[in-house]
């Protein structure tokens, strides 16, 4: 069971990481108002996106740069204020709410469902509640989801029989990376992905390990004494499809951090006091800040 204290730590990591991703999404003209009011769109076979594609949602927001500008800033400052006020809960319903928002007119327009967002849309959920007893089985339950995420990729790809399949990696090679091959045929990520071409063998022993990684994360619906080697494996695995798919999911390292031994972390006096004591500029931290 996590304090009040140790909530509003939580809170500035949580939102930390999040204002960090929607920074990072801003410099990579990702934002809504930086879509330059589109007008080719996909809500795919997705019940959400078709109410909000018939309620004219998407196209109200991209279609007004004023208005998704707003939007945008927001977005980001309800994400800010969730860090520097983590007791405000209308800060991180704001944010939850924008964030869904955010997620489904993006994605339609991205033509993409761009699926590591995710992080960003769920891991706010927990600090809308200042209910400890509530916050504590939302935090839980962003873990069992995020063992989820990891386990369900790895089934898949044993159920449908890809990790059988010698030439799997190096499809996804072919498939996603023929734009790298021909603006950068010479740089190193281009050279990478043509030496695993030349190397089917090791391409698939590659797939087949990623396979077994995300797999082993079954193990945390059984216990919680691995889930630092889990957070190490989940590291290993954003680092390996990085270098093997160029790819990196940021945003979702944020559900991650549900692995990490939070209880042992923040029950160190002078770690509590330091991270609480930043907003404040004082020794007693959120005294009084934040309570069911």
């Amino acid at each position: 069971m996590f304090s009040a204290r140790q909530r509003s730590i939580l809170a500035r990591v949580v939102f930390g990481w999040i204002l960090v991703a929607l920074l990072w999404r801003w410099a990579n003209g990702a934002m809504l108002s930086q879509l330059e009011a589109p007008v080719l769109g996909n809500v795919y076979k997705d019940l959400t996106f078709w109410v909000f594609e018939l309620l004219g949602v998407q196209q109200a927001i991209t279609g007004s740069f004023t208005l998704a500008l707003v939007f945008d800033v927001l977005l980001t400052s309800s994400a800010a204020i969730a860090l520097f006020a983590p007791q405000k809960v209308w800060a991180a319903r704001t944010y939850c709410a924008l964030i869904l928002i955010y997620f489904i007119v993006q994605t339609t327009y991205a033509n993409h469902h761009y699926r590591p967002i995710i992080g960003l849309v769920v891991a706010g959920l927990p600090f809308t509640f200042l209910s400890l007893d509530r916050f504590n089985a939302m935090f839980q339950g962003l873990r069992y989801y995020l063992l989820f995420i990891y386990t369900s990729a790895g089934l898949y790809k044993v159920f449908r029989g890809s990790w059988l399949n010698m030439d799997q990696m190096t499809g996804i090679i072919q498939n996603t990376q023929l734009e790298l091959f021909l603006a950068s045929p010479d740089g190193w990520h281009a050279q990478l992905f043509t030496w695993l071409l030349q190397h089917q063998s090791v391409s698939w022993m590659l797939f087949l390990l990623a396979t077994v990684l995300e797999v082993v994360f079954i193990i945390g619906y059984f216990t919680r004494r691995y889930d630092l080697w889990l957070f190490i494996t989940a590291m290993s695995l954003h680092i390996g499809f990085y270098f093997t798919m160029r790819f990196f999911a940021f945003e979702l390292i944020v559900l991650d951090l549900t692995l990490l031994p939070w209880e042992r972390i923040l029950s160190t006096a002078r770690i509590t006091k330091v991270i609480a004591g930043i907003s404040t500029g004082g020794p007693n931290g959120l005294r009084g800040t934040a309570h069911p």
